[in-house]
């Protein structure tokens, strides 16, 4: 199975030029990533979403875990969440395929409802990400999604019921507990994902966490613990990450100085602007964006 999702995912590369990594299709959930050669770690926001691999190794952390994964496995995130990950084996003959698709955890949440689905033991507080390794079903069904392709007829309605199987198959597999659990405490309990979505959309600005409770309805120890138990990092640490993530993003595109930068995502002053980036990527921020631009890095 894994040998045919390989040969379909590399056909949508052949003539795609080798510094383009990613391709999308005209299934707007499903795309494909492709990388000739061991990356760097790196920083940067996972968004909800899954991602299986069918050649090539990579590390990813989360949290404080390491998982080291490969052919067959997939890293699923149902919230948003600062990762740091890496491509640790790659090369021209054998390049990294992964094949991605964009979850909705609104969308997981009403399909669990409406569906009724038993909700399966809840093995602790984890994190609402983690890698897994895919079965038969699973592989199968994005077998059948990708060659969807092949015939765009079919694709308005059998996109859609192809993607249920497959949350279905990710709600039902081992670690679907965390995402059974995460997105319906998202739906019935929203505070902390209203705090995450604030925290995004406001990154830029002061935020006091007693401010931030009472609007999310949540005391602010409840926030706090249940804020680190999804993310692994609390509200503030979240906020510099975004913040520095975005800035990054910006001094990337250009044509703005890494000060200017700085105020634009909220930091009162440059110097502990560049001590903080530097702490998060382990360069200043000029000597990051430039080495990022030469070794196309994301």
């Amino acid at each position: 199975m894994l040998s045919q999702l390989r040969a379909e995912v590399a056909a949508h590369f052949a003539n795609v030029p080798v510094t383009q990594r990613d391709v999308a299709t005209t299934i707007p959930y499903l795309s494909f990533i492709r990388i000739c050669r061991p990356t760097d770690l790196s920083r940067g926001m996972l968004q909800p979403s899954m991602c299986l691999v069918v050649q090539g190794r990579k590390k990813v952390l989360i949290g404080k875990d390491v998982n080291d994964y490969g052919s067959g496995s997939y890293v699923l995130s149902a919230i948003d969440l600062p990762v740091s990950g890496q491509i640790v084996e790659a090369d021209d003959a054998a390049p990294y395929y992964g094949v991605r698709i964009d979850l909705d955890p609104k969308e997981i949440a009403a399909f669990i409802i409406e569906l009724n689905i038993p909700a399966p033991p809840k093995r602790g507080v984890r994190v609402g990400a983690y890698v897994e390794a895919s079965g038969a079903e699973l592989q199968e069904a994005f077998l059948r999604l990708i060659r969807l392709l092949n015939k765009p007829q079919d694709i308005a309605a059998m996109s859609r019921i192809l993607k249920l199987e497959i949350m279905y198959r990710l709600i039902t597999a081992q670690n679907g507990d965390v995402l059974y659990h995460t997105v319906l405490s998202h739906y019935q309990e929203r505070g902390v994902n209203d705090a995450i979505q604030w925290i995004k959309q406001h990154y830029a600005e002061p935020m006091s966490i007693e401010k931030l409770a009472r609007q999310v309805r949540m005391s602010v120890s409840a926030l706090h613990h249940r804020f680190k138990a999804t993310t692994v990092m609390s509200p503030l640490q979240y906020q510099k990450q975004t913040r520095l993530l975005e800035a990054r993003r910006m001094l990337m595109a250009g044509g703005v100085e890494a000060a200017t930068v700085a105020y634009q995502v909220g930091y009162e002053s440059p110097s502990q602007f560049s001590r903080e980036y530097r702490r998060l990527f382990g360069a200043s921020p000029l000597q990051d964006v430039e080495y990022l631009r030469q070794h196309v890095v994301e």
